[in-house]
């Protein structure tokens, strides 16, 4: 056991120093160059209005990326002075670059926008300028609502990620809560008892499903859907999409296997679980676990931190769903106790994997301060050591313990999931 411990501890240790990892695209170089990037305020700046002027007309545009990242649908798109497309083809990725021809001789200010997807599944855009022999005020003319989009698409995705870290709790949660819980201390059926759990697993089986539609136009928000409707279909199509639907096949399996579990098939509940598993192994391909080397390394402890969560916040809202149920009322010192343990294990796997997470985003300490991505984590801690305050008194009280802490305890795991969708959802620091 303590060789065991002492393996875990040197693997975390490893895990957990800070390097510069990747995750979130950012645009590093272009050809023609973008003399706009790092511009805190471009408007204001007249480099940004016609960008370089070049002599010759440029046969290729090129951006090169700090990771490799897949278009969206056309991926880069030119427009001329007179207002017409000039590229020739649809742009083409290799490695960190991308790049597309265009037909650029006619004199003055072009306009080149560009849309990829990360290696996180998370999607960027972005636009410059460029002038062949002359600038015009081609890009003044033209509408940027790049601030407004991305603000509603930020928003938008995270409460579509929290739904889904919600629905994640409360379907394989309450699943878990079964198994590690009920089972073990082998608590008979009885129907009412029975029912309260299944509208729980079922409530989150429906908040997974509706959690992707919202995810995935908030997505599209951010990459611009209301300039251009083919957009949604093109995330749909990216990287974005195969993680998308690979979570709502997950989440409308569990709603299928519903009436199997509602039977008591041990193998149907053990099936859900491995469901569950794999889940947390599919969010990993869209958070910044991806930038993890091994990425093996990431996804597992992503995995880990993702179920450890879920199963800490479902025994939580399953305990207090059962906890008024009179049938149940012998057995409540029991369960009370049982659930304490599972729910001090989860917590305790939960903060280790999500202090490996971060650290292996940050670039240094003062991150923590610095950055928004730094200060979300500051906040999630603060709610957390809240949380723990309020689960170490109602487990010390056991039964005789009030409802309101375990309620209160409930209220801040839901405001971690709530951050923790913000978290994922913000560049980590470059």
């Amino acid at each position: 056991m303590r060789r065991s411990l002492a393996l875990a501890a040197a693997l975390v240790a490893v895990l957990a120093v800070p390097r510069n990892a990747l995750a979130h695209a950012r645009l590093v170089t272009s050809d023609p160059p973008d003399l706009c990037a790092g511009v805190p305020a471009p408007a204001a700046d007249s480099r940004c209005v016609t960008g370089v002027v070049v002599a010759a007309p440029p046969p290729i545009v090129r951006l090169t990326f700090n990771e490799p990242v897949q278009p969206i649908g056309p991926g880069i798109r030119v427009v001329a002075p007179s207002g017409r497309r000039v590229e020739r083809g649809p742009a083409r990725a290799s490695g960190r670059s991308v790049s597309v021809a265009v037909d650029a001789a006619e004199p003055g200010t072009y306009v080149v926008t560009w849309r990829v997807v990360s290696g996180d599944a998370q999607p960027e855009r972005g636009r410059f300028a460029f002038s062949v022999s002359r600038p015009t005020a081609t890009l003044a003319a033209l509408p940027d609502d790049r601030g407004a989009a991305l603000r509603s698409g930020f928003v938008l995705a995270v409460l579509g990620r929290a739904l889904h870290f919600l629905g994640y709790a409360l379907g394989f949660g309450s699943l878990a809560f079964r198994w590690l819980v009920i089972r073990p201390l082998g608590v008979p059926g009885v129907a009412a008892f029975d029912h309260a759990l299944w509208r729980v697993t079922r409530a989150g089986a429906a908040a997974l499903v509706l959690a992707e539609p919202l995810v995935g136009l908030g997505h599209a928000l951010r990459l611009g859907v209301a300039g251009d409707a083919d957009v949604l279909a093109d995330v749909l199509e990216s990287r974005v999409g195969l993680v998308i639907g690979q979570r709502l096949g997950i989440a409308l399996a569990l709603w299928a296997m519903l009436t199997a579990l509602e039977t008591g098939s041990s193998v149907a509940l053990k099936l859900a679980l491995a469901l569950g598993s794999a889940l947390a192994v599919i969010d990993g391909q869209a958070v910044h676990a991806v930038s993890v080397r091994p990425l093996a390394a990431g996804l597992v402890t992503n995995a880990v931190h993702v179920a450890a969560m879920g199963t800490w916040v479902g025994v939580v809202i399953a305990l207090l769903v059962v906890w008024r149920a009179a049938d149940v009322a012998p057995a409540r010192a029991a369960i009370a106790a049982r659930t304490g343990r599972v729910a001090t294990i989860a917590l305790l796997v939960a903060m280790a994997s999500g202090t490996v997470l971060s650290f292996q985003h940050l670039t240094g300490t003062g991150d923590l301060a610095r950055t928004l991505y730094g200060r979300v984590i500051v906040t999630k801690v603060a709610t957390l050591i809240v949380v723990v305050a309020l689960a170490m008194a109602a487990r010390r009280n056991g039964v005789a313990a009030p409802e309101r802490w375990w309620r209160g305890e409930l209220a801040g795991l839901v405001a971690v999931l709530l951050l923790a969708a913000a978290l994922v959802s913000l560049a980590p620091p470059a």
